[in-house]
């Protein structure tokens, strides 16, 4: 199978400015959630959004950019790359603009869903971009440098956006739209052209079967505080992996499918799939219970927990540079990866040890080593997304990418809020115990620190008496650190096969090195 590496060998020329720039693309894809969530609550407020559609408003971006991720790949490919780019730069202005002026929420949800679509296609089409511009032999580096500047113009646009909120989240959701036009004349400046290939046809069935299949399932997901076994967890979920199977069904019948089914039977893809859903499960599982963790139970405010996580996201970006700079040889990628699981475990197993009164600084040196073996492993799963990608299917192997690290997150999401709430509740009649008969203690309170422990929303936390939030704050560091230890046997565990089947896969390349010859 010819691989779009090999493609690439008679080595196309870099621009200087190429792979920074698309990084700083990329970063809109972060900043856009990042600023909608920030300023979610007032906008809801203004716009008399209440249950069901205020839960709609916070998950139809990331819905919308599931189902058209890999539609979004396939037209950089057939398309001329840049033109698309430039279209969906032109579709986020136009999405956060409507969302920004929005006099009503069906305003609000459309332009949502068009940023969502917008943003998603600018990272696929960014992604795969880096592999056009850069040499095969110089792919590592690129892609870590293009990490790089993707945390950093997060870091940069999430607090810009933040200092927004506090005035007007009208214009806090002018930020990316601003971002983009500043972009928007700079892609035919900087990016030199893309060979489309007309050639190409859309697999529809395909297509559309991935999408459902992601929708319901990451739909299902926002739903995991009410329980894995409630019926709006377990029936969209259960039927997005019911409709994943009919889609691989489907795509094993077709003459043109989005990519060669038999890549999932390659030992390096499927590495870099099980890779990508470990390191997302992890960051997901971090980020979020730590930013829980420093609210509900040390009392940070927004704009504190932004500034505590960034050891953790500094040492993500800055790590991706030497990881790309140690890019070589099929053992150095399994070495870097190899590294890169060791120190994210270690990192997560020294998280385990949090308690309610653990200070900031006890958890920094854990913050380091999260971000730099997330750093460790991207890089090398980057690679291995682009290496493997057949000639006609750079656009949606590299786009699949995107897709199995929604996969990864969202199971970490689930999986974090269940556990917590798990461990917590097991702890919660403990520290019932403990009260005596001295303190009263009713079921409408353990209902409501029931319900910090399953949603890790502070409104849940309202009006408790003190002794109340005393017990909750002790059950949720319990459930937390349960979480994190499991978190990290889980990683192990997927990074090890992992690890087997990227050597499994180098055996494969080198058989097929040797048939050639």
């Amino acid at each position: 199978m010819t691989t779009f590496v090999d493609h690439l060998m008679s080595t196309r020329p870099t621009r200087a400015l190429a792979v920074p720039f698309l990084g700083v693309l990329a970063s809109l894809q972060l900043i856009d959630p990042s600023v909608a969530n920030t300023v979610l609550v007032k906008a809801a407020q203004a716009l008399e959004m209440q249950g069901a559609t205020l839960s709609l408003a916070a998950s139809i971006s990331t819905l919308a950019q599931a189902a058209t991720v890999l539609l979004m790949g396939f037209l950089g490919d057939r398309l001329e790359r840049r033109q698309v780019l430039m279209a969906a730069l032109l579709m986020l202005i136009a999405g956060d603009g409507i969302a920004m002026a929005a006099p009503d929420t069906g305003l609000f949800l459309l332009g949502r869903a068009l940023a969502g679509i917008a943003v998603g296609a600018v990272l696929v089409l960014s992604f795969a971009a880096v592999g056009v511009v850069s040499r095969p032999d110089q792919l590592g580096k690129a892609l870590g440098l293009w990490n790089l500047l993707i945390i950093a113009g997060f870091i940069a646009g999430s607090l810009l956006g933040g200092l927004l909120a506090n005035n007007s989240w009208r214009l806090a959701l002018g930020l990316v739209p601003l971002l983009a036009m500043v972009c928007l004349p700079l892609v035919p400046l900087l990016l030199p052209e893309m060979p489309a290939n007309p050639k190409l046809r859309a697999d529809w069935p395909g297509l559309i079967s991935i999408a459902g299949a992601m929708v319901l399932f990451l739909s299902g997901v926002s739903h995991a505080v009410n329980g894995l076994t409630s019926t709006q967890f377990l029936v969209p979920v259960l039927s997005g992996v019911v409709l994943f199977g009919v889609h691989l069904l489907i795509e094993r019948s077709r003459q043109q499918p989005i990519f060669p089914v038999a890549l999932y039977r390659r030992g390096c893809f499927a590495a870099a799939i099980g890779s990508a859903i470990a390191s997302n499960f992890a960051w997901a599982v971090v980020q979020l219970q730590t930013s829980n963790f420093w609210q509900l139970v040390q009392h940070f405010s927004t704009a504190q927990v932004a500034l505590a996580q960034l050891p953790l996201l500094v040492c993500f970006a800055v790590g991706a540079v030497p990881a790309g700079r140690l890019m070589g040889s099929s053992r150095r990628t399994t070495q870097l990866m190899a590294g890169g699981i060791v120190i994210l475990v270690l990192g997560l197993l020294w998280f385990a040890a949090i308690r309610a009164d653990s200070s900031y600084g006890s958890l920094v040196m854990p913050m380091v080593l999260v971000g730099s073996g997330l750093a460790f492993i991207t890089v090398p799963e980057s690679v291995l997304f682009v290496q493997e990608a057949p000639s006609g299917s750079l656009g949606p192997v590299t786009a699949f990418r995107t897709t199995t690290g929604q996969f990864g997150f969202a199971l970490g999401f689930a999986a974090s809020s269940a556990l917590v709430d798990g461990f917590g509740s097991a702890n919660l009649h403990q520290q019932v115990l403990k009260l005596g008969s001295t303190t009263l203690w009713s079921s409408e309170l353990e209902a409501k620190v029931r319900a910090v422990l399953g949603s890790g929303m502070l409104s849940h936390a309202k009006d408790l008496p003190a002794k109340a939030i005393e017990v909750m704050t002790d059950t949720y560091a319990s459930g937390l650190a349960g979480t994190l230890l499991v978190a990290a046997l889980v990683v192990g565990l997927l990074g090890a096969i992992s690890l087997l089947l990227l050597v499994i896969g180098h055996q494969q390349r080198r058989l097929e090195q040797g048939a050639r010859a």
